[in-house]
């Protein structure tokens, strides 16, 4: 029980930061970062989801700290550079489970 309860207080304490960096983050990368978050979460699997948006996250400070232009770090789509994430990641989308479900459905 006080595992599981450290571990809550853990991930909760860890998405709160996630939340105060994208708050950081300048007006336009912010505006990408929830748009992406949203979009993301729709196929998320678990905790392998989050640790995707984080990556995304480091990669817009970083690009926000040297000055880039967002479209720079993402393109003209931003649906093609959140459907590329997807496409890396498989095994943590809700689809690539329900898949996996279908295949083993039949033996």
């Amino acid at each position: 029980m006080f595992k599981w309860f450290t571990k809550y207080r853990e991930e909760k304490r860890d998405y709160k930061l996630y939340k105060k960096r994208i708050d950081a983050l300048p007006e336009d990368y912010k505006t990408a970062m929830k748009a992406i978050e949203t979009y993301l979460w729709n196929f998320a699997k678990g905790a392998g989801m989050f640790e995707i948006l984080k990556n995304v996250l480091e990669m817009f400070e970083n690009a926000a700290a040297a000055n880039l232009e967002l479209k720079a770090v993402v393109g003209d789509d931003l649906a093609e550079f959140a459907d590329n994430l997807l496409s890396e990641f498989p095994e943590e989308t809700w689809m690539d489970n329900q898949r996996k479900k279908l295949r083993n459905s039949i033996k």
